[in-house]
């Protein structure tokens, strides 16, 4: 093999690397995506410390 053959190969290898980590990828975050939408909680206000014993009676 020549390096010409070897650098071939080598962009090859790089391009079926890419070409699977990018549907790879979407689906990712396509799932991350429909998981925040279904899980998402509303936003909880914080409170202030109040002494709740003294409001009751």
């Amino acid at each position: 093999m020549t390096l010409n053959d070897v650098n071939l190969l080598g962009k090859k290898i790089l391009l079926g690397i890419v070409i699977s980590l990018i549907p790879l990828i979407i689906t990712v975050g396509g799932l991350t995506l429909i998981r925040k939408i279904l899980t998402d909680q509303p936003v909880q206000t914080k409170v202030s410390h109040v002494n709740l014993s003294a409001q009751k009676s």
